[in-house]
């Protein structure tokens, strides 16, 4: 509105410039002509024209502003109108409201008059209760400031008698703690020396009375085991014992030796190695591994390129310990398979072609086969191409339960003839190593056609060895070795002239405890039969066959075949050399 009045004003002054101008036109020299403004001198048609549209627009805007202050006088007029009323309005609440406050006022005013006696009376009252809480609250203050100081000074004496006693508790303890310590390890100490006493009268009665040596070796967790849980702990001081823990019960089995999981390959080897230092002193010795199929047997006996197993690692330290200056020996090896109760030579390339082997009775006594090559070795190279060879022709097959199952039993046979250069006396050692295949359940293996008619002569031999332990275990009249051929063949190990060492291969988890502890059931049943003192095959100089047995051991009574010492002298089976084409071998 204020910029409208503006306008209004500036056009007012134009238009009275306008108008003086008018009037003084002569005296500038303009003549009105026909009602037009010109110029009396010089003016111009030109001139004329524009002088009169910027009067008639001038004119339009004055009409215009003129119109327009009309409506701003007309909208002040109702502002002021407004206005007015508001204010009445104002006057008329600030009155009405002034009346209400002085109403309440003197109601207030009355309503205190009546209450001022009551105040009187209350702040006396109040007054003096008030002197009486002061004291009372003062007093408690002062009770409990003498109470804190006093439960303060008994903290301060229990915190330093709690310090005193604990300290000297503390040093009791430690002292206890050390004399316990002591004594654990003392205890700890004789513990040990009396579990190596007690092995030691152990392993001397094992070679008086001729007992099965039983180790027991766990095989790590495979692949599809990582994330079971194992049921197989071990003792901390005792290397003998092995506990299984199944649906909370747990079950304790002792051997000769207990190989955890992480044990080696040349740990192992460690607790061989006498055996088979024996069969080169003349011994005859058998090694053979038993567990169900899966469990690492074959890992144990065999290896692999870069970690061999006994029977790489048993042929190196025997070739080591024959660089003797004064003994000579002769070794030769063979190789054969028993597969579905039936005999097959390894180191034949044509095995399955030719006719099958058989076991014979010597007339003199003593089991061979007639027809199985024996190849003279001499050299740990010409040993890794028979391994190679025999590990070609044997019979393997895939299962559930095993990638590489193998479907037979595998004899490694090696005849060991020792010549001392100076007296002529002669030693005939054998060492026979024996990978069994695995004990299965067809309903874990989903085995089927052929390889369910090979689990089931495995089982049958399996149980027929089972037999043989029972029987010797119970001393039995009769031993049934003829039930099977590997019982057959193992006659000479189990009948009480050789060192025999039985390793178990368990598997760690619980899907295979059942046949776990039928393992461990099983090695210490063959702990607890006596096969008789081993006696050492020899000859003197002169060609007399003689036995070294040990002092105050009688020559036991086999009760299979019976054979005497001196007629056990070996009859080796015919001699073949290396063939040339082998050429693989261990690194």
């Amino acid at each position: 509105m204020i910029d409208t009045e503006f306008k209004l004003k500036r056009y007012m002054k134009d238009c009275e410039r306008f108008e003086s101008l008018y009037s003084n036109r002569t005296s500038l020299g303009l003549t009105v002509f026909d009602g037009n403004v010109v110029p009396s001198v010089q003016g111009t048609t030109t001139d004329i024209a524009k002088l009169k549209s910027i009067f008639t627009l001038t004119e339009t805007k004055l009409k215009q502003l003129q119109k327009e202050k009309e409506e701003l006088h007309l909208k002040l007029s109702e502002s002021e109108s407004n206005r007015m009323r508001e204010e009445k309005r104002f006057i008329e609440d600030k009155n009405c409201l002034k009346n209400e406050f002085l109403d309440e006022q003197i109601k207030y005013t009355e309503h205190l008059a009546q209450c001022k006696p009551l105040i009187v009376v209350e702040k006396k009252v109040v007054s003096q209760v008030d002197e009486v809480t002061v004291k009372t609250v003062q007093d408690t203050l002062n009770n409990l400031t003498n109470d804190y100081h006093r439960v303060k000074n008994l903290i301060t004496r229990i915190s330093s008698t709690i310090k005193t006693e604990t300290e000297e508790t503390t040093r009791k303890i430690q002292k206890a703690i050390s004399e316990v310590d002591s004594r654990n390890k003392e205890l700890v100490h004789r513990y040990t020396n009396e579990v190596q006493l007690r092995k030691l009268y152990h392993n001397q009665l094992v070679e008086l009375r001729g007992n099965i040596r039983v180790y027991c070796r766990v095989r790590p967790p495979i692949k599809e085991d990582e994330e079971v849980d194992s049921v197989v702990s071990f003792d901390t001081y005792d290397d003998g014992i092995i506990n299984i823990t199944s649906k909370g019960k747990t079950q304790q089995f002792h051997f000769d030796k207990v190989f955890p999981m992480d044990a080696s390959q040349s740990q192992v080897f460690d607790e061989v190695r006498s055996l088979v230092r024996s069969a080169i002193d003349g011994f005859h010795v058998c090694i053979f591994a038993y567990g169900q199929t899966g469990s690492g047997k074959t890992y144990t006996m065999e290896g692999t390129v870069s970690d061999p197993g006994v029977n790489q690692r048993a042929l190196s330290y025997l070739f080591e310990e024959a660089q003797n200056t004064v003994w000579q020996y002769e070794i030769e090896a063979s190789m054969l398979e028993i597969y579905n109760e039936t005999i097959r030579d390894l180191l034949d390339a044509d095995c399955e072609d030719k006719n099958k082997l058989e076991i014979k009775m010597k007339p003199e006594g003593g089991l061979y086969v007639p027809g199985l090559i024996a190849t003279s070795v001499k050299s740990l190279d010409e040993v890794n191409e028979i391994f190679e060879t025999g590990r070609r022709n044997r019979a393997t097959a895939k299962t559930m339960m095993n990638e590489r199952s193998s479907r037979s039993h595998c004899l490694l046979l090696l005849s060991i003839v020792g010549v001392n250069t100076i007296t002529g006396n002669k030693t005939f050692g054998r060492l026979n190593l024996v990978d069994l295949a695995g004990s299965e359940r067809t309903s874990k293996t989903q085995v089927e056609g052929t390889r369910l008619q090979e689990a089931k002569h495995i089982n049958k031999s399996l149980s027929c060895l089972g037999d043989v332990i029972n029987a010797l275990k119970n001393k039995h009249s009769h031993v049934p070795y003829r039930n099977s051929k590997l019982t057959y063949f193992l006659q000479e190990s189990l009948d009480g002239d050789s060192k025999t060492l039985m390793i178990l291969q368990i598997s760690p988890v619980e899907k295979n405890v059942s046949e776990s502890i039928f393992t461990l059931n099983f090695g210490q049943r063959g702990m607890s039969a006596e096969l008789g003192a081993a006696t050492k095959k020899m000859e003197d100089g002169k060609g007399t066959p003689s036995s070294a047995r040990r002092p105050n051991c009688e020559t036991p009574k086999s009760p299979g075949t019976s054979l005497t010492p001196s007629n056990r002298t070996p009859n080796f089976p015919k001699t073949v050399s290396v063939p040339s084409k082998l050429s693989v071998r261990y690194k």
